[in-house]
């Protein structure tokens, strides 16, 4: 098993919206699941979703990978 980021897209009146600055794009949860498809199907049954939402899911260890480099070019500067 691997673990995933799940993301959720889009805007609903329930949550936070571009206009208080906030991404389309959030992460909402971390699922174990043999592959993206199926970590978003188990999220899916956890995570409320509006009706312009969808959810997403990306390998854990590369979406970590990712933010330990910019935390590093960050503390560089």
């Amino acid at each position: 098993m691997r673990e995933f980021i799940i993301f959720r897209h889009g805007f609903d009146e329930s949550t936070p919206c571009a206009d208080q600055g906030l991404s389309e794009k959030m992460a909402v949860a971390r699922i174990e699941a043999e592959s993206a498809d199926e970590a978003c199907a188990i999220a899916g049954q956890i995570i409320a979703l509006g009706p312009n939402q969808s959810l997403s899911a990306a390998p854990a260890d590369v979406a970590d990978a990712r933010e330990q480099d910019i935390n590093r070019r960050v503390e560089a500067l």
